[in-house]
């Protein structure tokens, strides 16, 4: 899927379309919409460097207990 974003809009709003595509991985993220790596796919980054997004616009990673345990069951395989 495209999303068109007129020129107008865009600079009304003051976001370049990066950032604009920025915000709308971040709010579908913080929606629960997505989770971290498909928010990487949305703009190109890992799901680390995604996590980096989401701070830069000043919200906290979603990361429960059962992120957690499956972080420990991945980390046993090594």
């Amino acid at each position: 899927m495209d999303i068109r974003i007129p020129d107008d809009i865009a600079e009304r709003c003051g976001y370049s379309r990066q950032e604009l595509t920025e915000i709308l991985a971040v709010s579908l993220y913080k929606l629960q919409r997505i989770n971290g790596v498909e928010g990487g796919e949305m703009l190109g980054l890992s799901e680390m460097e995604f996590h980096g997004v989401v701070n830069k616009y000043g919200h906290t990673v979603n990361y429960d207990s059962d992120d957690l345990l499956q972080d420990i069951d991945n980390l046993k395989d090594f």
